[in-house]
């Protein structure tokens, strides 16, 4: 009866999806903390959020702008871990093996991030200027000509579609490959690899396609007059840097935990760097042709969400963005030793991860405050949200083996040297 009331109860299988291998791994590859260790993350996060509750009460508007700034923090390095995921399996890359069960762990956190979004529906009239009836009624004086000429596409009712669609399709490709990576612990079946390949195959494309349209649904209509093709790129290179930082920070936390000790090299961590660098570089690269090109078009709709970054003192938090985000990790991540230096590596992956955190807050607080305003909302609800999907994480990780330990490129992986 315990088991069957366990397979019935929702939070549970969300928590626990596949029966646990712990038991069964090698021993260097076990987590060797508390069981409940994934508690007191969970706790901390738990305690953040209610002093979020309490400042919702106070001021409704600032905790939904603060909740959905840390919200789309967590699901951006979620969807970085996705698209790790994937290309890992489609270049059929042996280097990363070691350290590909840390994403696997993150990406089964998507039906958690769609409840945690609730919130969110509760002020969308806060939120999202364009929920307001009146701008598209024409015998309104608020009519807004722009927006009605939208509305096709910024309604309430398709919004909600699109954003259920996009968590459905994640959790799905997640799940998919999170099984298989277990499965493979288990049997070791020789088909696996294959079958992690061709969910690979379409579902980088299906990902693809919804990070980039979910950037434009949840910040981008943040400011519903402007426009930017390029802004689903924008949000995935930042993702895609965050992730980096992010399995880095990790692999460091469980090595020094007494976990992975020869597993997880200097070599994989040259590599964490090669890529964290390179999707710096790549993000100032994207943030850059954005604004070149809206500056060469010089069109008022598009020049306005600049104008409004530039003006008021928010001008400084451009130029803190742009130092921040990109001249100083560019300077101290373009040696090859900083990549190898775990001490510099992981005070830098930490510092990647408040400017990727503070992109968000760039890109959303406009909206709200016309000067400069940092609220202690903001902390609350960031580290509040990160609390529990670090939680969810440790969990997982406990749960297996912390290497996919019958992957057939995990030899190759162990002896992974830079060339």
């Amino acid at each position: 009866m315990p088991n069957l009331i366990k397979q019935l109860n929702p939070i549970a299988w969300l928590l626990d999806p596949v029966k646990p291998t712990a038991d069964q791994a090698d021993p260097a590859y076990r987590f060797n903390w508390s069981q409940a260790a994934w508690l007191l993350p969970i706790g901390l996060g738990t305690a953040a959020l209610v002093v979020s509750a309490v400042g919702w009460v106070t001021n409704a508007q600032q905790f939904y702008f603060s909740y959905l700034i840390g919200w789309i923090f967590c699901v951006s390095i979620a969807l970085g871990g996705l698209f790790f995921v994937l290309i890992q399996h489609l270049t059929q890359a042996y280097w990363s093996v070691v350290i590909r069960r840390i994403p696997e762990a993150l990406i089964w956190s998507f039906p958690i991030l769609a409840i945690l979004g609730i919130p969110l529906l509760f002020g969308m009239h806060d939120l999202y200027h364009w929920t307001h009836a009146d701008l598209f009624d024409p015998a309104s004086p608020s009519y807004d000509s722009i927006l009605a000429g939208k509305q096709s596409y910024l309604n309430v009712p398709f919004f909600l579609g699109r954003a259920a669609f996009y968590f459905l399709i994640w959790s799905t490709v997640s799940y998919k490959l999170y099984t298989l990576s277990i499965r493979q612990d288990l049997d070791g079946d020789a088909k696996i690899p294959g079958l992690q390949r061709r969910t690979s195959a379409w579902g980088l494309a299906l990902v693809a396609v919804t990070t980039s349209f979910s950037g434009f649904d949840f910040l981008m209509s943040l400011d519903p007059h402007w426009f930017s093709t390029i802004f689903g790129v924008y949000f995935f290179a930042g993702s895609f840097m965050a992730i980096m930082a992010f399995i880095a920070l990790v692999a460091m936390v469980l090595q020094k935990a007494g976990m992975l000790q020869d597993a997880i090299t200097t070599e994989h961590y040259q590599d964490l760097g090669k890529f964290l660098f390179g999707f710096v570089v790549f993000w100032a690269y994207i943030a850059f042709s954005q604004y070149m090109l809206i500056w060469y078009g010089n069109m008022p709709e598009e020049t306005l969400f600049y104008r409004r970054r530039l003006e008021n003192g928010w001008e400084a938090y451009s130029a803190a963005l742009l130092i921040a985000h990109f001249l100083i990790p560019f300077i101290v991540l373009v040696s090859r030793s900083a990549k190898r230096m775990l001490p510099v590596l992981g005070f830098m992956c930490v510092w990647m991860l408040v400017v990727h955190w503070f992109d968000f807050f760039w890109l959303a607080m406009p909206v709200l405050h016309e000067h400069p305003s940092f609220h202690l909302l903001d902390l609350t609800s960031a580290i509040g949200l990160f609390g529990i999907v670090s939680g969810i994480v440790m969990y997982r990780l406990s749960r297996h083996s912390l290497v996919p330990e019958k992957d057939p490129g995990l030899k190759k992986s162990l002896a992974f040297t830079n060339s």
